[in-house]
């Protein structure tokens, strides 16, 4: 794999502000999928407007594909390889009808409209949204309407796709869908940077990185990254629940793993341990 976005010794303040971001250096390879955690002013939201240039660093380099973000030359093919979904859809969707909202984007770089109607067939398939074409935007729901603004990312072909908290507003069915759609691209060779605050959702990613007052605190898997719940509850977060469960089994002397993520890993120990007597400090088990 090679490094699609790197950050080198990046410090970010806002005028003579403190720093919002402390010399981040961190590197993302091409086709990961890594969630940034961090409780409210960790940075998080600060990092991801990095990656497609909203933000430039006001100390060291940011790059992505190999370009520089701080050169205004590059921002143009930066913007095409790096799409962004942000936390609130009704600030990206801009047409009054599905179809030409996801269009717009094509329109302005002068996509044939051959092509132009094709990849927005393509992009509405892929959120499941296809026969909301000819809907008014202004009708949709919350979670259909990150699906769009989720299309309407998809239709520019980007290499790479932020995700800026886009389950924030949405109730427990339409982050899932979100989540689900995410992966999907993922799958398919997308590199995906994304935002969050909960817990389950950046426990399906690949890779987690946790800031705390603009630093990295932790970088690693979801299973490396969660079973430090003393380390995670010290900044202020939280773990997923079925890990959650692992510590409270342990603390009342009970042998678990740790690093267990969801429902399925949760189930897989709780039957091991009713079927092991030996699991509970060599005593019986009785449920």
């Amino acid at each position: 794999m090679s490094a699609v976005i790197e950050f080198q010794n990046v410090s970010f303040r806002y005028n003579e502000e403190k720093d919002i971001l402390k010399n981040i250096s961190l590197t993302i390879e091409k086709g990961d999928f890594v969630a940034v955690l961090g409780h409210n002013g960790s940075g998080k939201s600060t990092l991801a407007k990095h990656i497609n240039a909203i933000l430039l660093p006001s100390e060291g380099k940011v790059s992505v594909d190999g370009l520089d973000t701080s050169d205004d030359n590059n921002l143009a093919a930066i913007r095409r390889k790096a799409g962004m979904v942000f936390q609130n859809p009704d600030n990206q969707i801009i047409a009054t009808v599905v179809e030409e909202d996801v269009a717009f984007a094509l329109e302005n770089l002068g996509v044939p409209r051959e092509e132009m109607v094709r990849r927005v067939d393509e992009s509405l398939n892929a959120v499941g949204m296809i026969e909301f074409k000819k809907h008014a935007t202004t009708k949709l729901s919350g979670g259909q309407k990150q699906r769009i603004a989720i299309a309407g990312v998809i239709a520019m072909r980007p290499d790479i796709i932020v995700f800026d908290e886009p389950t924030a507003m949405l109730d427990p069915q339409g982050r899932e869908d979100v989540v689900n759609i995410t992966k999907k691209l993922n799958e398919q060779g997308i590199t995906v940077i994304y935002i969050t605050h909960y817990m389950e959702e950046a426990a399906q990613a690949k890779r987690v990185v946790v800031l705390n007052d603009g630093e990295i605190l932790i970088d690693g898997t979801p299973h490396y990254v969660f079973q430090n719940a003393g380390l995670l509850t010290s900044v202020g977060l939280d773990v997923p629940q079925s890990t959650s469960l692992m510590f409270l089994l342990r603390n009342h002397g009970i042998k678990v793993p740790l690093a267990v993520l969801n429902e399925e890993e949760c189930i897989s120990v709780l039957t091991d341990l009713l079927n092991t007597k030996e699991s509970i400090n060599g005593s019986d088990f009785k449920g």
